[in-house]
């Protein structure tokens, strides 16, 4: 009989701790993410539902004590800079729904088409420099445009 009371025990503590850490604001988790703890009850159910016990309570006294907001900085210094969260222009309300709407994406491609445009004319200079310097080379003395010709009997 003392076995299932105890057994009974442990899974109600379990439980509890379960329910405790999904339930639980951030200030509560004691600087670990709530997926580690839940894992660490699921895995290890006695030492993590006590682990989570004592972290948890601990932050609650101290949010207590401290008049509901606990920094974890010492009281003469401020508490650390909140921002809002960034959003992305995918993300807004007014996002474009067609690409040739999206300012951003018109930009990068106008960025696209003036690279590929400075890599054709690059490689265009580079082939025309090499074109030009195997002509002086080879045909040295002789006019480019002009053709060799052989007399014909016609004339």
């Amino acid at each position: 009989m003392s076995k299932v009371v105890f057994f009974l025990l442990y899974l109600a503590l379990v439980v509890y701790a379960l329910v405790d850490v999904i339930q639980a604001d951030e200030e509560d988790l004691g600087g670990i993410q709530k997926g580690f703890w839940i894992i660490a009850i699921v895995f290890l159910p006695l030492a993590g539902s006590i682990a989570w016990i004592v972290v948890s309570n601990g932050a609650r006294r101290r949010r207590a004590s401290s008049g509901g907001q606990v920094t974890g900085f010492p009281a003469d210094q401020p508490a650390p800079a909140r921002y809002e969260r960034r959003v992305r222009s995918w993300e807004r309300e007014d996002a474009p729904v067609a690409p040739e709407d999206d300012p951003e994406f018109i930009w990068l491609m106008e960025q696209a088409k003036r690279k590929r445009e400075r890599e054709a004319r690059t490689t265009g200079d580079a082939a025309e420099a090499s074109e030009s310097s195997a002509g002086s080379e080879s045909g040295a003395g002789r006019d480019e445009g002009i053709e060799d010709r052989k007399p014909t009997d016609d004339t």
